[in-house]
């Protein structure tokens, strides 16, 4: 598993790793899709409780 930052550095990590097991490293994941680059599909939880048309 390779994961490339900004700075063009990347960080080579074992390939069965979960995700939980990455954030107990602290490794801060995004994931995004290539359809949606700017995340207009996707509110973080903060986006939603500031969304008046939003129900829980």
């Amino acid at each position: 598993m390779h994961f490339h930052n900004a700075a063009g550095q990347v960080m080579r990590l074992a390939d069965n790793l979960t995700l939980k097991e990455l954030a107990e490293m602290g490794i801060e994941l995004t994931i995004s899709e290539k359809v949606d680059p700017n995340h207009e599909l996707w509110l973080s939880d903060e986006d939603l409780e500031e969304d008046p048309d939003f129900k829980k």
